[in-house]
């Protein structure tokens, strides 16, 4: 589908929510050095491959209208780990740039919404269910209206679409399911676990 002059793997929308997911987008990489990073107990698994890919979400509350956009990359490992990073965006004045959806973006992680979006993936990383190997966020875009609950939000779809990219598991089930009810199912993709 061409939804915004480049092909989206997939666009998602009802009345409310909207979500689109594609490979990946360059004029969204985080550039900052400031980052956070750490790591957490893991899965050891026996399959995998790298994956790649990039979410916008919309969520309309009365008028006003929410979006946060997420990009990034998960690599299987060996071993019982998960190693994380989120980058952020330092510069004064990103230009705007097209979303997957109608509307352009400014590129970037601004602290106030990097938090969250960290805590997004922390609720992840400690229930030691992720599989084994390297995940960084390193795409990103907001407007002035970003909600920050929303970057919590699209960090956890990232995750299970990334999860799936890696382990050949249909990402499409978990976005429709957010587009139509707003909340994310409580189950990863699955993955092939070390005996």
């Amino acid at each position: 589908m061409h939804e915004t002059g480049e092909f989206c793997v997939f666009v998602v929308r009802t009345a409310s929510r909207s979500a689109a997911v594609d490979d990946d987008r360059r004029e969204f990489k985080l550039l900052g050095r400031r980052q956070l990073s750490g790591l957490g107990l893991a899965c050891p698994v026996t399959t995998g491959v790298r994956s790649r890919a990039v979410l916008e979400l919309q969520q309309i509350y009365g008028r006003l209208q929410f979006r946060a956009l997420v990009g990034g990359e998960f690599v299987p490992g060996e071993g019982d780990r998960i190693a994380w990073r989120v980058r952020f965006w330092e510069t004064v004045r990103p230009t705007p740039q097209q979303g997957l959806l109608r509307g352009a973006l400014l590129p970037g992680l601004p602290e106030r919404l990097g938090d969250e979006a960290t805590g997004g993936l922390n609720a992840n990383l400690n229930r030691g269910a992720l599989p084994a190997g390297q995940l960084v966020i390193d795409r990103a875009g907001y407007d002035q209206k970003s909600s920050p609950v929303l970057f919590a939000t699209a960090v956890d779809l990232l995750l299970h679409i990334l999860l799936a990219g890696a382990f050949g598991s249909p990402a499409e089930p978990v976005i429709r399911s957010w587009v139509a009810t707003g909340r994310i199912p409580d189950s990863l993709p699955r993955f092939d676990v070390e005996a």
